[in-house]
């Protein structure tokens, strides 16, 4: 599995269930076949994109709007 299915799984995943844990979205992305550092970059990546916002320790995809503000 490459970096951009394993980017748009964990995006899937997000849109499905939003405020998993790290750990809910990790195990899940790699149940589905991705690498374990793969996962790890995905994550990392889409944080440094600010695709994705941690409230108490739960993950959810920032819509688009916010996004620009947050630019």
């Amino acid at each position: 599995m490459d970096m951009k299915d394993v980017m748009n799984h964990v995006r899937e995943e997000l849109r499905e269930q939003p405020d998993s844990y790290f750990a809910e979205i990790y195990f899940r992305t790699v149940e589905h076949g991705a690498n374990c550092g793969d996962v790890f970059e995905a994550l990392t990546e889409m944080l440094r994109k600010n695709e994705v916002r941690i409230k108490d320790g739960k993950w959810r995809l920032i819509a688009p709007v916010e996004r620009r503000k947050s630019a």
